[in-house]
């Protein structure tokens, strides 16, 4: 009730949210308080290759418990929107760049804007490909279509 911090536990590391993150989730509901998930993002890849995980996590479970969960960011199409509108610039004239087909590619298309799905990053174990090779493409083809989410143009990885 009068905390002034909250500890996440490794939540970054482990996605778990039996804990803290549910206790206080659950005190919010109580509350009928909205959760703002201004980054939905579910999981990210770290430096190392292993996967973190994101506040799109915690947005899912609240929801999932009944709360009212406000998204902005991707995928949302008004995210994408609100970019070309500061850029200034057309959908036919950008390109989004991502490595996640729910949150890069999907919202990138929600905006008809082109995009170039990155294959290295997170879904890279779905491709059961390594870093900077292209999966084959029958292996490409499954995931697009498991997944119901089709790029525009698809790249291993960008290199320095």
């Amino acid at each position: 009730e009068n905390k002034d911090q909250v500890l996440l536990d490794n939540f970054v590391n482990d996605g778990n949210t039996d804990g803290v993150i549910k206790s206080v989730l659950e005190e919010c509901l109580k509350r009928g308080l909205p959760c703002v998930s201004a980054n939905p993002d579910v999981i990210v890849q770290n430096k190392d290759g292993s996967l973190g995980y994101m506040p799109g996590k915690i947005g899912l479970l609240y929801k999932e418990m009944g709360g009212d969960v406000r998204v902005f960011g991707k995928p949302e199409k008004e995210h994408f929107l609100a970019c070309l509108r500061t850029l200034g610039l057309p959908a036919d004239r950008v390109c989004h760049v991502g490595d996640s087909l729910h949150h890069d590619i999907l919202g990138a298309n929600s905006a008809s804007v082109a995009n170039i799905f990155v294959t290295s990053g997170i879904h890279r174990n779905d491709l059961k490909t390594e870093f900077g090779v292209l999966p084959p493409k029958e292996d490409l083809d499954d995931l697009v279509e498991k997944e119901g989410i089709v790029p525009t143009h698809v790249v291993s990885a960008f290199r320095l």
